[in-house]
Order: C-alpha cells, then structure tokens, then sequence
C-alpha cells in the first residue's frame, strides 16, 4: 500500500507531539514502513504555527532523502501567494505534491489569493493534498471535530469545482480526505481531477465512494500517526492510483 495520508514534523518547533509523540519519533516512523510500500509525508501548518514554509520544506527534503519509502509533499500556504515557494520545492527540494489548508480564516480555494499557487501546480504536474483545518466557531457550535474539518474540507472542495478551477487549470488533481465526501454528495459534477483518500472508511462507505467517484480516483490513507488503523484495500485503490499521481 502506498499511504498517501501521513504526517511528521521531526525536530520542527510543535507543539503537536504532546498529544501525538510519534509526529516527532523517526523510530516510529521507521517501524511503520514495515506495514507499507510508501508513506506520503507531509507537515500541517496547525502542527508548526510560526515556523517559515522554506524550514518545513527543507526539512521534509531531508526527511525523505533518507529512505526511498518516503515520499514528500511541500507545504505551502496557498492564502499567501506562495507559488514561487512552490517551484522552489519542487524543482529544486525534489518534492512530489503540495499540502495545502481547505481555508484560512474566510478564504477557501477559490479566493483570488490562492490562484498562483494552484496554477503552479497545474503546470508543474504535482497533486495537491487539500487538508481539512479546525475552526473554532464551528467547534463550538457543533462540538464535534471530525464533522467540522469534514465541512470545511467539504467546502473548500465544491468551492474549487463550481468556481472553475478544474477547467482554468488543465491538469490539476486535488486530493481530499474522506471527510469531504459529503460535501462531494452534494456537487452537481466531480472533475476528474477530484481525488479522495479512505481515512477511516469502512467497507461500505468505501463502496459508496467507489461508486461515486469509480476505483481510479481513490487513494489509500490512514492520517498516521493521529490515527492508527490497519487497511486492506484493493489494487488499484491501494497503490496504483497514488503511484500515478505522484509520478513514482
């Protein structure tokens, strides 16, 4: 399986490994490798808040420069208009794709300030993982935490597909998580650019992804080491999709 759905911020200042001690423990992540064919590792800006996006991609270059079984996405504060740090990490860090946040603050995908670095994307031929984020207002209104980064991953997805992004970026492929299915339920069309990973699906919530999305634009993910499961998925949902998308 390659997991496209991991997360890691080593010696990065993080506050992050008090609630999850393996986001910081290389022997864990080592030990992990054992169950997989790959881990796409990637570094949230809600895991090192204050810490510059060049040190995170630069630490994650070096985090996978030392196995072949990882593989590396920049993060990349889209709202920022960080598009040359994009090609930057890409061209020059070797990494495979590009984190992003469903949101900041107001701002979705669609806003004018993040259309740089999803036009870089597009071009340069890298997906991109759009994460869900916690927002507070939400959280407090309806308490649970998994319901409200599943409706802004939601959000962020629709507002992308009804904006036109998927026809004024030929080429872009956009990973959400599982969280964002109902969201996708809702949409009119699905480019097929649109791509969803299987954290905590079920067997018959993996059926009714398949059978709206179709096996090809399914990705496995685990969100390890937050969550810990084990997976057995089919071929190509298993690897062959995530091999494709991230051209290894």
């Amino acid at each position: 399986m390659i997991d496209f759905h991991n997360h890691f911020v080593g010696n990065l200042p993080s506050e992050a490994p008090r609630a999850w001690p393996m986001l910081a423990d290389r022997g864990a992540l080592e030990r992990s490798l054992e169950q997989v064919e790959a881990r796409v590792m990637s570094t949230p800006l809600e895991f090192a808040p204050g810490v510059p996006v060049q040190r995170i991609n630069d630490a994650m270059a070096e985090l996978v420069a030392t196995d072949e079984r990882l593989v590396g996405l920049a993060t990349i504060d889209a709202y920022g208009a960080q598009d040359r740090e994009l090609e930057r990490a890409v061209a020059q860090l070797g990494l495979r794709g590009v984190f992003i946040e469903s949101a900041k603050g107001q701002l979705l995908p669609d806003c004018a300030q993040a259309q740089a670095v999803f036009a870089v994307a597009a071009a340069m031929g890298v997906p991109v993982f759009l994460h869900p984020v916690p927002d507070a207002p939400l959280k407090a209104r309806f308490g649970n935490e998994r319901f409200v980064r599943g409706t802004i991953n939601g959000a962020a997805i629709r507002a992308m597909i009804e904006s036109g992004m998927f026809e004024r970026y030929a080429g872009l492929k956009v990973v959400v998580t599982a969280l964002a299915l109902g969201g996708l339920l809702l949409a009119e069309r699905i480019p097929d650019g649109v791509y969803v990973d299987t954290t905590a699906m079920n067997a018959a919530k993996l059926r009714a992804a398949t059978e709206l999305m179709g096996s090809n634009r399914l990705v496995a993910g685990t969100d390890w080491p937050v969550v810990q499961e084990s997976v057995h998925l089919p071929e190509p949902i298993a690897g062959d999709n995530a091999r494709t998308l991230l051209r290894l």
